[in-house]
């Protein structure tokens, strides 16, 4: 796979943090509390435990009133009671129901964290895989307040996803992978990788780095068609190449590298950031874990 990006200064003391840290146990990345942009978020919760409080009092009373119907002595009596009732049930649960989502709507959630979410929630679902081949991530480095990318959650998410599965392609049994987050200065790079990004544009890295283990290469030497790291040159090229066609529609760019003296592997997804604060409108219970700190 021809690629030749130029090393920057950060990159080498991340790949020598990297393989220093090889052997031992992964580094927990730096965990921030939930945050949705916003005060009031006690309100919020105060808010949803009253409406659940009020709308669980309206289901009993539905259901009391569906008992009471058969107590009556004139049935038709029974019926019309139970009918206005649970009629102003269902007219009141609507009504909260509507209510609970103009509150939502009005107040829209700024994203924040998006990329450390993103990469995290990636790792998370390739974790049996990693288990299963026995490749340990070893390092994970997320810079705190990270601002967000114009490049759209699917988009990165296919993009790392991708990253994801040519690390397992290239990398040993027993091997070590890492990974880092990073505010990125494009002046690093040199003139022909600077010049596909924007001068006037700040951007992040997203830097994963993987090492196969040297020892097991070099009892693979010794086995006739057997080489470390797997030759599955033509599927990572291809994963890659559409990886990249997507970062490039989005102004962002990817660096890669596979070294031939170690079996190792450096992939870098710089994306821009975006100017302006980004909100969306979660549905309540997405609101709800969100305030509440549970995971996506």
């Amino acid at each position: 796979m021809e690629s030749k990006p130029f090393l920057t200064e950060d990159d080498k003391n991340f790949l020598s943090s990297f393989l220093g840290n090889e052997g031992k146990e992964g580094t927990t990345p730096n965990k921030q509390g939930p945050s949705n942009g916003q005060d009031g978020s006690s309100l919020s919760l105060h808010f949803a435990e009253l409406l659940n409080r009020i709308k669980a009092s309206l289901s009993a009373m539905q259901a009391f009133a569906l008992l009471s119907r058969e107590n009556f002595k004139d049935q038709e009596l029974g019926e019309q009671s139970y009918k206005i009732v649970n009629d102003d049930i269902e007219k009141t649960i609507s009504l909260l129901n509507c209510f609970n989502d103009y509150i939502n709507f009005s107040t829209p959630v700024i994203k924040t964290d998006t990329v450390n979410t993103l990469v995290q929630e990636v790792i998370k679902r390739y974790e049996s895989e990693f288990e299963e081949k026995k490749i340990k991530i070893i390092k994970k480095q997320f810079e705190k307040d990270l601002p967000e990318t114009i490049v759209p959650d699917e988009q990165l998410r296919y993009v790392l996803n991708s990253v994801i599965q040519c690390i397992l392609l290239s990398t040993s049994p027993e091997g070590s992978v890492g990974f880092l987050t990073r505010l990125f200065d494009v002046e690093t790079l040199g003139g022909e990788e600077r010049s596909q990004l924007q001068k006037d544009r700040r951007y992040l890295e997203i830097l994963v780095v993987s090492a196969g283990d040297e020892e097991l290469g070099k009892q693979n030497e010794a086995i006739p068609g057997i080489s470390t790291p797997p030759q599955h040159g033509e599927p990572i090229e291809l994963i890659l190449k559409l990886a990249k066609e997507v970062l490039k529609k989005s102004r962002g760019m990817m660096r890669h590298k596979i070294y031939d003296d170690k079996p190792m592997i450096f992939i870098s997804v710089i994306l821009p950031i975006e100017r302006r604060n980004v909100v969306h409108y979660p549905s309540p219970e997405e609101r709800l874990k969100r305030e509440m700190g549970f995971e996506k």
